[in-house]
């Protein structure tokens, strides 16, 4: 796209895409306007702090195999993006099961009748698969069996979204879960190296130190010390005026 100083460009949304853009188009000297309905930045990725606490409404870890995006989060952070052990566990059956898996915590946790069921559930729903996969419940089921899917996945996923797993996308599956199946889950229980091959196996990742708000909301302050400006609490039908830019672009 082909900008002239003269030319405002404005951006649509004060989340991590839209601030970035806007980063990268105001350190190259474009000037650029963003708009926003929310009184905060960040989008999904914000921190929100109630009485004096910090809450993550989104992005939680940050881990990232592109090499230009982790030059970015370093070059906004620099020694606030720490890297961070993760601590991850399953509480099912009143026992809790660590995630990443690792194979003596499962077994100790489900006995070898339960883990040979699994295994059965598993290898019935690879010689029989559900075909044409419609729904998430479908994806989880032909990659980690009936038995799984209903013991690990199906109250989590509805729990969390509030929305049957039969009515959600079998592709937001593919694209939540990249890669992992029941078979790369057990094989990681004994690599101590190969989790970093699926992002949701990850045993580190970089964290902010005052929560992934703290990413975008430094991301603000960079474009506006590049003379960028960043208009939140904006009312939905609201544009650009004369007085903003004679002419803009929506990114």
């Amino acid at each position: 796209m082909s900008v002239t100083a003269a030319e405002p460009v404005v951006v649509i949304g004060a989340g991590p895409a839209g601030l970035t853009a806007a980063y990268d188009l105001t350190r190259r000297g474009v000037p650029t306007i963003v708009f926003d309905r929310d009184t905060q930045v960040g989008g999904l990725a914000k921190t929100v702090v109630y009485k004096g606490f910090r809450f993550d409404i989104g992005g939680h870890r940050f881990f990232t195999k592109v090499a230009s995006v982790r030059e970015l989060w370093h070059e906004l952070l620099g020694d606030d993006l720490l890297r961070r052990p993760r601590l991850s566990r399953i509480y099912y059956g009143g026992r809790f099961f660590d995630y990443p898996l690792k194979a003596a915590n499962v077994l100790a946790n489900l006995g070898p009748l339960t883990s040979a069921a699994v295994m059965a559930s598993y290898l019935r729903a690879r010689a029989q698969p559900i075909e044409p996969e419609r729904s998430f419940e479908d994806w989880i089921c032909n990659r980690f069996g009936r038995r799984l899917f209903d013991m690990f996945f199906k109250s989590y996923t509805e729990k969390v979204w509030g929305i049957p797993c039969g009515q959600i996308a079998a592709e937001w599956a593919a694209q939540r879960i990249k890669g992992l199946s029941l078979w790369t889950a057990v094989r990681s229980m004994f690599r101590s190296n190969g989790n970093g091959q699926i992002k949701t196996l990850v045993h580190e990742f970089e964290y902010p130190r005052l929560g992934p708000g703290m990413m975008w909301e430094t991301c603000r302050d960079r474009i506006e010390s590049c003379g960028g400006r960043v208009t939140l609490d904006a009312p939905s039908s609201s544009e650009p005026t004369a007085t903003d830019a004679s002419s803009w672009h929506r990114t």
